[in-house]
């Protein structure tokens, strides 16, 4: 992590999951505190811990007060409590926004800047941390506040009920993963379908190179227009588009093709990520180009024997 990066992960004192969260960070490491009139401030290298006394999901511009502040963040992980109905053990990771009415926090039909990076990062370091304990990693579609917010960003929750909020252990495996975070530079897709856990998203973060920024449950997928859908595309820094097939009608698959097409970005099938896992997102994305050129109907495949190639190669 660069010396200029500064993830700064927020704990709210009205959320016991996010107390947990922040009572096993400032455990592991050795913090300084520091002096500010608005919040408790604790650093360690390029981590700063801010405590807050509001809920989390209502904390529209936030970034822009701790700038005000004397403390700007280059990366903001909101730590959580997520409640579900079910209340089975869970860990998840999601970006924030609102498609259409704003109900809890955020701004309507407003998307928070997302952290595609930090998605993918953060979930893959759960899944890793959690894999001798009884608690689910997943993904989740994009939702609840804040929105108003320019600095990338993320929630990384535990879940579902006051239980797990409370359990140690879940506290230390958050706590872990948001310090294991490191930058990357994979391939950044938007999501359309499937349900709240976005299960193909998560396995293909598991299974694959790609990053998702934003995405979308089929539920939502009738209240998007084209603005929402570039507006999802320019606050994930999203390449291309990935669509859950089988999760939707036909009719909608096609509307949401041709309105991503018509913002400029193209949807790839899973094969399609599949195929270029190991290779740089540039040379996919030129090869796609070329092939398109040479036959509007054709289909780029990106061979064993290209990607031998692509280790010994710098894309320019």
């Amino acid at each position: 992590m660069s010396s200029e990066v500064k993830v700064t992960v927020v704990c709210s004192t009205q959320d016991r999951a996010s107390q947990n969260i922040k009572n096993n960070l400032l455990a592991l490491r050795k913090w300084e505190q520091k002096s500010s009139e608005l919040y408790t401030v604790f650093e360690f290298k390029n981590y700063r811990l801010v405590e807050i006394k509001d809920p989390l999901i209502y904390q529209d511009g936030l970034d822009r007060r701790m700038i005000e502040s004397g403390f700007p963040a280059s990366l903001l992980i909101f730590a959580s409590k997520h409640r579900g109905k079910d209340e089975r053990a869970i860990l998840t990771v999601h970006s924030t926004g609102n498609i259409d009415d704003a109900k809890f926090g955020g701004l309507k039909k407003h998307l928070a800047a997302s952290s595609p990076q930090a998605v993918r990062t953060l979930l893959r370091s759960l899944k890793l941390l959690a894999e001798n304990e009884e608690y689910e990693v997943t993904l989740e579609c994009t939702h609840h506040g804040p929105s108003d917010i320019d600095v990338p960003s993320v929630f990384i929750e535990i879940g579902s009920n006051e239980k797990q909020w409370l359990d140690e252990v879940a506290g230390r495996i958050v706590a872990e993963a948001i310090l294991l975070y490191k930058e990357s530079d994979s391939p950044v897709a938007v999501g359309f379908g499937g349900t709240h856990y976005a299960p193909r998203q998560t396995a293909l973060i598991f299974e694959t190179d790609v990053a998702f920024g934003h995405i979308f449950p089929s539920h939502t997928l009738d209240l998007l227009d084209e603005e929402m859908i570039h507006q999802a595309f320019i606050r994930s820094k999203a390449h291309f588009a990935y669509i859950d097939r089988k999760s939707m009608k036909a009719q909608q698959r096609e509307r949401l093709s041709s309105m991503i097409e018509r913002t400029g970005y193209e949807v790839l099938k899973e094969s399609d990520i599949r195929d270029m896992d190991g290779v740089p997102w540039q040379f996919c994305r030129q090869l796609r180009q070329k092939v398109k050129e040479m036959c509007p109907t054709g289909r780029a495949r990106i061979t064993n024997g290209i990607k031998c190639e692509c280790k010994n190669c710098i894309c320019p």
